[in-house]
């Protein structure tokens, strides 16, 4: 068997195991931030730059919960992302990590064009661009001022508020309207 026979296998072994993975990617994932980060958000997205601890114990990539409640424990606003949009765009991997979580990591898109998978790529981090965010949840105390939001670029991203209480649904206080509802 020849070196380039293997090395093919290999690469759609190494394919397979993703698509399997991303065939189980919750419909959302939630990423808590903080409220004065989030025109850096919009404008570079939500990046995470592995330090050379969590590069070595393989902990690289967005962490995100899966569901807001986890996550607001980490900030004082919870992005929602669209985890099978994110999962379509064929970029990232979606990991376990812990009990209640996942890591969103980027792929290497070069490693189909025989120049292998380069270890510059894990440490050059993750970036989730800010399309994928669907809903900013803002915790129960830190009403959000919905006009200056939407007026500063986030327009297209539901806006919504967690109760004062666990038993409390969270509120939405802005929807953008349908694409078909802007006609």
């Amino acid at each position: 068997m020849s070196m380039k026979l293997i090395m093919e296998n290999f690469r759609t072994f190494i394919n397979e195991e993703a698509d399997r993975a991303m065939q189980e990617v919750p419909q959302h994932l939630y990423h808590a931030v903080s409220s004065d980060q989030l025109d850096n958000l919009r404008d570079n997205g939500i990046i995470n730059l592995p330090t050379e601890l969590e590069f070595e114990e393989d902990k690289g990539g967005v962490p995100c919960a899966l569901d807001p409640m986890t996550a607001q424990k980490h900030g004082d606003v919870v992005l929602e992302i669209d985890g099978e949009q994110l999962a379509g765009a064929g970029q990232y991997t979606i990991n376990p990590a812990g009990e209640n979580g996942v890591r969103v990591g980027m792929t290497d898109s070069a490693s189909m064009s025989g120049h292998g998978v380069h270890d510059m790529v894990d440490k050059l981090g993750t970036n989730i661009p800010f399309q994928f965010v669907r809903k900013m949840i803002f915790g129960g105390d830190n009403l959000p001022n919905v006009r200056k939001l939407r007026d500063g670029g986030f327009g297209g991203v539901e806006i919504a508020t967690f109760g004062r209480t666990p038993e409390e649904d969270v509120q939405t206080m802005w929807a953008p309207p349908e694409p078909e509802e802007q006609k």
